[in-house]
């Protein structure tokens, strides 16, 4: 079973959610951190929500767990909403001792904090740290658009008002009538996990009735050729999902959904825009994008232990497959 130091394991009472909601205000949290969110992602995924707290009748820190059982009862503990949500973590991890969590023969955990410039501990081999962009939405619209965002995004999205593109925003699942073929067909093509519709119109209509979330869809000629979700709180605003017609020219319409989006994020009085996980290696081209819109890095601790146990359930694992 998942231990650390003298805190507990818990299934969150009203109270106990109510209590959770203002740590996350109070700290810089984010909505993934969120009970709300994670109940979610329990019903639309198959896992069973836990959050790992500091006191139960008083909590201060917390970070929430999302619990898969695998073959031959090995579990993994998950310190984030599943898929393609990036991160979360406790809400406060910059005093945590990751040598302090344990877990029991055939269990496993992935750890990946929230982006605030993690400092790793250098004595683990399991930890590194991940990379997102952020924009900091105190300045000025004008500031951010001239010294924020690269010239050469700042001339596509003049280019996409040039040529006509349109921005729409949906804070319903309406926007995934739009959206939701473009992103299908994405993840389709990618190989990606293809989660349910239904996960993504429950998020869409949860948080955007309470202006957390939107979706946002470019139209050329008054057809959708590209879209973005974006979803958070008063502290944090991600760049969750984001996709484009495959083929479809490139007039800016991917630089006019990210400014919309920050625009948007700025009237909403939002603290930093997050632009998401960063991979350089990996997606060079999406990494040249994302920094063109901010170039303001911050890191964010990737912590992962498998078990003994869980080391041979896998290598059978894939011996039978």
């Amino acid at each position: 079973m998942l231990k650390y130091k003298d805190f507990s394991l818990i299934k969150p009472t009203e109270i106990q959610s109510e209590r959770i909601s203002q740590v996350i205000e109070e700290n810089n949290g984010s909505v993934f951190h969120e009970v709300e969110l994670n109940k979610i992602v329990e019903r639309h995924l198959n896992s069973e929500l836990f959050y790992l707290v500091d006191n139960e009748s008083n909590i201060m820190n917390l970070a929430p767990v999302h619990v898969t059982k695998e073959k031959f009862g090995a579990r993994r503990f998950h310190f984030k909403p599943l898929y393609d949500i990036p991160y979360a973590g406790f809400v406060d991890d910059s005093q945590i001792d990751f040598n302090a969590l344990s877990i029991g023969f055939f269990e496993s955990i992935n750890y990946c904090g929230y982006p605030r410039n993690y400092q790793g501990q250098d004595n683990l081999k399991t930890l590194s740290s991940g990379e997102t962009s952020i924009v900091d939405l105190a300045l000025e619209e004008d500031e951010i658009f001239t010294t924020v965002i690269h010239s050469k995004r700042r001339n596509m999205i003049r280019k996409a008002g040039k040529s006509g593109i349109t921005v729409k925003k949906f804070f319903s699942d309406e926007g995934l009538l739009h959206f939701w073929p473009i992103l299908d067909e994405l993840h389709k093509k990618l190989n990606f996990t293809r989660l349910p519709k239904e996960y993504y119109a429950e998020m869409i209509n949860t948080y955007g009735k309470k202006k957390q979330a939107c979706i946002l869809v470019a139209f050329k000629d008054e057809i959708p050729i590209s879209g973005i979700f974006i979803i958070g709180n008063k502290n944090y605003m991600l760049y969750y999902k984001g996709a484009s017609v495959f083929g479809v020219k490139n007039e800016g319409q991917g630089e006019l959904l990210q400014w919309e989006a920050i625009k948007l994020s700025k009237s909403l009085n939002v603290k930093w825009y997050d632009l998401g996980n960063l991979q350089k290696e990996l997606l060079p081209a999406i990494y040249k994008f994302k920094t063109g819109i901010s170039n303001t890095i911050v890191q964010y601790p990737i912590y992962t232990n498998n078990a003994l146990g869980y080391k041979i359930f896998n290598k059978i694992n894939s011996l039978l497959k």
